[in-house]
């Protein structure tokens, strides 16, 4: 917070190719998965295991 422009630095590896179809190809398989087992009600924590991985496989510039 006391840097200006540090969270968009933190969100940057949603912006280039690999880190958005990596989000979505795993928010997907993820939804998937989680809606056929358990029903809707676990969507928001797939989508955000899915930006949790996407986060850790991304390219740290």
């Amino acid at each position: 917070m006391r840097r200006p422009g540090s969270a968009r630095q933190a969100w940057a590896f949603l912006t280039t190719r690999r880190g958005l179809a990596t989000f979505l190809v795993g928010a997907c398989g993820l939804a998937a998965a989680t809606y056929a087992a358990a029903g809707p009600a676990y969507l928001p924590w797939a989508l955000l295991a899915a930006l949790l991985i996407t986060h850790v496989t991304s390219e740290k510039r």
